[in-house]
């Protein structure tokens, strides 16, 4: 079924607390804490900018290669408008509960915060996003005085972005009618931006032999099981672009050089669950 953007909804922030960086370069142990979500009421419209630049190199009389990097990425929020605390939250201002007045200094330093958003479809199903790590910059004020018809004064706050320093991430999203998404995704989205830990994993694919020596004349097949019940599985080797479904008897080793090194790349798979990837690296005798 056809879908398109029609809406903006559920509009909310957290304040990040830390953002741990993996211990060892390319390792998955870093990690990110926000505090709890808060809710901003009147969302009107968003629009965010990666600023992406590619280059294109030229030799040989014509176009080489290409390139593209990530720039500075800017979210610009435009709402209803945004409460004292609230401001004072994302733009590190200070606001006195007990008098109600809120405080800009020039020594104000606004916190990195993750921002979350509810982008409603055509098909009546939800893009749900979070934008993970960035800081807001005091908005406009722009008022102008009543004539004989309404100008709604919204304020606009912008906001610039960057990726995290635990995993490199600087967005999560999902569409909910996306078939390889939890049918209740929606229901705990926005209880934490770390959604990746809400979704049940697909158990990891466990190959045999599992690594190391693959000798040809002693096994003509590497078998594979998964502990997760009907689950897809998939393989690759290394020099390969398609995935294969894996079937019994296991996968045929009799196309394999010897003395070569090679890596099978295994997914396992199941429709409203996290895809589990493993990379096994063999050494071919014979």
């Amino acid at each position: 079924m056809k879908s398109v953007p029609i809406g903006l909804s559920n509009l909310v922030y957290a304040i990040m607390t830390s953002d741990t960086p993996p211990t060892t370069f390319g390792g998955n142990d870093g990690i990110t804490i926000y505090d709890s979500a808060v809710r901003v009421v009147g969302a009107i419209t968003a629009n965010f900018s990666p600023n992406a630049s590619n280059d294109t190199l030229f030799a040989d009389d014509g176009p080489y290669e290409t390139a593209s990097t990530l720039g500075a990425m800017t979210l610009e929020l435009n709402i209803a408008d945004l409460p004292p605390a609230q401001r004072a939250e994302l733009l590190g201002a200070q606001y006195d509960e007990e008098t109600g007045i809120l405080t800009h200094s020039a020594d104000d330093v606004p916190p990195y915060v993750v921002v979350g958003m509810a982008i409603k479809k055509s098909n009546g199903h939800s893009r749900l996003i979070w934008y993970l790590k960035g800081k807001f910059t005091a908005p406009d004020d722009n008022n102008q005085t009543k004539a004989d018809s309404i100008n709604w004064n919204t304020p606009t706050i912008t906001g610039n972005f960057l990726k995290r320093d635990s995993d490199n991430a600087w967005r999560f999203a999902v569409d909910t009618d996306d078939t390889n998404v939890a049918a209740d995704i929606e229901d705990t989205w926005f209880n934490s931006p770390n959604v990746k830990v809400l979704l049940d994993r697909v158990a990891a694919p466990e190959p045999v032999p599992p690594s190391g020596e693959l000798d040809l004349s002693d096994i003509p097949y590497i078998t594979v099981t998964c502990d997760t019940e009907e689950a897809e599985l998939e393989y690759k080797f290394g020099t390969e672009s398609e995935w294969n479904e894996y079937a019994e008897p296991g996968i045929d080793t009799s196309e394999l050089e010897a003395d070569s090194v090679v890596v099978l790349n295994l997914r396992a798979k199941k429709e409203g669950m996290a895809t589990t990837y493993v990379n096994v690296n063999y050494s071919v005798v014979e």
